[in-house]
């Protein structure tokens, strides 16, 4: 047992230390790092108390990084644990080979919690940087680094856990699963701060138990006074509140809150492996045979192939191609035709829009990650289109799916003369598609479109 743990643990750690993508994140972090910690003069603040953005100390500074961590990040880091450097593996081998599927999955899981600590050691050495030039010789890095770790470190390692029980069965592999995890991930968001409780009409009361991203009840504890209010990125008054971070984070009940979500995250690492179900290869139906192709290949006579010149490559066979992998599942199909409807009944910003532009989301996104495998590049640039013609295919083939999804809701806005939510039906028109075929482009996949973009409809549909 302790042979298998530690086997796939290395597997999967050697694979993701190999991955360039660590490059990426590196350099990446010390540029979000400085944007999560505003200057004092800046018309932001990345946490706000009562309308308060804290006075920075070391710890505040931990926490403002480890609590943008925990609730922002998660969702990155599921995009990079399901869409990284381990998403294809020879499981025609691994999940018919006879081992225990639960250490299997711990070793996994241990693996994902290493390379996701790894991107906290990135996002730790630029709060070090931060805290020695915005504090000067008043910064003590201890507090930060706890302050940070804290309320992250379990939270990721909660993400990892509940990718690894999403990928533990075919139902949930896919799209599926990635709204399970969003639905998740914002219901543990507001069952911190819905389920503390309340101290008198409006205060929030203090439950460490029930914050699984520990991001409010260590605040709470830290202000002198109650807390009526806590926001995450919000404009500020410019005016400070002092907070006792330090007392916050280092309260016996949060201490054993966060190792009580880190053995929770462990258990669901046991779990997926207990519901583990191998994956099922997609059946694959030959096509019908002609009748004068059941002549043996042998007694076909060779003809040399003649060459080809070169012409110009057909774009509008190919838009219609693109269309033709968007419309390929008639589920998604009838989808689209029933929110289409949705938007010449309904209002357009609080109802229509955000029903259109949810449907969209899933086989726009689907069809983007559709032959962007490396290995099929190659054999893509033979085809005659470049890759250029072949992106401005695809983003004209998606803009006029969101044309078309939208046509019905543009057309009672010209009926009624009700032309206000226009620049918004002309945004969606143009970024939508040009977000998922970029999205698409770079990471491969879809996992990555989907859910920013889940996260964007979300927020567009509770500014309604």
């Amino acid at each position: 047992m302790i042979q298998l743990l530690r086997s796939s643990a290395l597997f999967d750690a050697a694979r993701y230390l190999r991955s360039p993508a660590l490059i990426y994140v590196a350099l990446a972090t010390p540029v979000a790092a400085y944007y999560m910690v505003p200057h004092d003069d800046a018309n932001y603040a990345i946490l706000t108390v009562n309308g308060f953005s804290p006075t920075l100390t070391s710890s505040v500074l931990g926490l403002q990084l480890g609590v943008i961590a925990a609730l922002l990040l998660t969702p990155l880091a599921y995009i990079f644990l399901k869409a990284g450097p381990t998403r294809t593996r020879p499981w025609q081998i691994s999940d018919v080979a006879p081992h225990s599927r639960m250490i299997w999955a711990l070793g996994r899981w241990v693996s994902d919690c290493f390379i996701l600590m790894v991107l906290l050691a990135f996002l730790t050495v630029a709060g070090l940087i931060l805290g020695a030039f915005r504090l000067g010789m008043q910064f003590n890095p201890i507090p930060m680094i706890v302050a940070l770790w804290l309320p992250a470190a379990p939270a990721m390692a909660l993400v990892a856990g509940l990718r690894m029980v999403l990928d533990a069965r075919n139902l949930t592999r896919n799209w599926f699963g990635d709204v399970i995890f969003f639905l998740v991930w914002l219901a543990l968001i507001i069952g911190s701060t819905v389920g503390l409780g309340k101290t008198a009409e409006t205060a929030m009361s203090s439950n460490a138990f029930a914050d699984a991203y520990g991001f409010s009840a260590p605040i709470i504890a830290a202000v002198d006074g109650p807390v009526e209010q806590i926001f995450i990125i919000g404009p500020t008054a410019g005016e400070s509140l002092s907070v006792d971070a330090w007392a916050g984070i280092t309260g016996p009940a949060y201490l054993a809150s966060r190792s009580l979500w880190l053995g929770m995250a462990a258990g669901l690492a046991l779990l997926a492996g207990l519901i583990w179900g191998p994956r099922t290869a997609k059946a694959r139906t030959p096509a019908a045979t002609a009748s004068g192709a059941r002549e043996s290949v042998l007694s076909v006579a060779f003809k040399a192939p003649e060459g080809a010149g070169k012409a110009r490559p057909n774009l509008l066979a190919v838009i219609l191609a693109e269309l033709g992998q968007v419309f390929r599942s008639l589920f998604w199909l009838a989808v689209l035709a029933i929110a289409a409807v949705a938007g010449a009944v309904f209002d357009f910003r609080t109802e229509a829009g955000p029903v259109i532009l949810l449907a969209l989301i899933f086989p726009l996104t689907e069809a983007s990650a559709r032959w962007q495998s490396r290995t099929l590049s190659p054999w893509l640039a033979t085809l005659g289109p470049g890759p250029g013609q072949r992106i401005g295919a695809r983003w004209t083939a998606y803009t006029l799916v969101v044309v078309l999804a939208f046509g019905p809701a543009l057309g009672r806005m010209l009926a009624e003369n009700n032309l206000v939510w226009l620049p918004h039906l002309g945004i969606i028109v143009v970024v939508l598609p040009a977000l998922i075929v970029a999205t698409g482009q770079i990471t491969r996949g879809a996992i990555a479109g989907r859910l920013l973009l889940l996260i964007g409809w979300y927020i567009y549909l509770s500014s309604a």
